[in-house]
């Protein structure tokens, strides 16, 4: 019996995933998370927490420039903003 290709299923978690790595490639930061990083601070309930938490394990030498609120604040509004312009362009789409 020939093997059937495998689908994926997109769950909120990508989607939540692929939003905070497109906000790090726009500001030109060379961070990637994947699920395990998810998964590291998932405890945290909050984006801007996370994100510092992030910065305060694996990018501490940031934080003798930068203000660990300004970096959170800065990604958590990238990726908000292009989780708005990712929903609008799909409505467009739909629409189409």
């Amino acid at each position: 019996m020939p093997k059937l290709p495998e689908t994926t299923t997109r769950t909120a978690a990508d989607a939540e995933l692929d939003a905070f790595n497109a906000a790090f490639d726009e500001l030109g930061f060379g961070w990637h998370w994947d699920r395990a990083t998810m998964a590291e601070f998932a405890a945290i309930s909050d984006d801007n927490g996370r994100v510092r938490a992030y910065v305060q394990r694996h990018h501490p030498h940031l934080l003798k420039v930068y203000d660990a609120e300004f970096l959170s604040g800065l990604v958590v509004d990238t990726k908000r903003r292009r989780v708005v312009a990712d929903r609008a362009g799909m409505q467009q789409n739909a629409c189409a």
